[in-house]
């Protein structure tokens, strides 16, 4: 797991299913899944599900700019 801000890591890893790949944010007190944004190989497009009810705002910005970055491939030359 990687320190995304206090009290919140992300994992990365690819989804063959549902052909993509995803980056997690997980809570470090408990372990617990908090968010997931997933790129699409299929559509290009990325998607974020929040599976807690309050989230600070700034925990998803950070989540967010860290997806654009990490999530889509890039050409590497």
């Amino acid at each position: 797991m990687s320190k995304l801000i206090e009290g919140y890591g992300t994992q990365r890893g690819s989804d063959i299913h549902r052909d993509g790949m995803y980056l997690e944010l997980v809570d470090e007190n408990t372990g617990d899944l908090v968010a997931e944004v997933f790129y699409s190989d299929t559509t290009h497009m990325m998607t974020i599900s929040i599976f807690q009810q309050e989230l600070p705002l700034h925990v998803v910005e950070i989540l967010i700019k860290r997806a654009k970055h990490d999530l889509p491939p890039t050409n590497v030359a």
